[in-house]
């Protein structure tokens, strides 16, 4: 199972959370992306090319930062559930408190109902592209994805 509660844990998804300082409002935190992170933010956002600004760090040259971005810290539950879902889980469940939960292909059948039991929830918000077309839906009437 992979959980997501925090913005330290998109790192390993392209996102890295920088400072909170560079925001002259103090609400929105300073993230360098790498090419992973930012096809999340693509996804998450809708827009097919984003553009961004200039990166902070370099990171590695494996896998260099391609820009950086201001966000909102309520962001943080939408590009986790992209972030998953783009590394190829099927499903992922949010918990009303906000944490993010995938099943990893490998866990018992039982999984979700156990963490369900554990965070003292009943319900969870299940999340999976299972749009007419992957993570949007066709217009019936013209045919048009997006």
């Amino acid at each position: 199972m992979k959980v997501i509660s925090s913005w330290d844990h998109l790192r390993a998804f392209g996102i890295d959370a920088l400072t909170g300082e560079a925001c002259g409002l103090g609400f929105r935190i300073l993230c360098d992306v790498t090419a992973k992170g930012k096809k999340v933010l693509e996804k998450c956002l809708g827009t097919p090319s984003l553009t961004l600004y200039e990166s902070w760090n370099r990171e590695s040259q494996a896998d260099p930062h391609v820009g950086c971005v201001m966000l909102v810290p309520e962001l943080l539950m939408p590009l986790s559930v992209f972030a998953l879902l783009e590394s190829g889980y099927k499903e992922v469940w949010v918990c009303p408190r906000g944490s993010v939960y995938a099943i990893d292909p490998d866990d018992p059948d039982d999984s979700i109902e156990t963490v369900k039991r554990w965070l003292e929830v009943k319900a969870l918000r299940r999340f999976s592209y299972r749009g007419t077309a992957g993570d949007r839906n066709i217009h019936q009437m013209s045919g048009r994805v997006n």
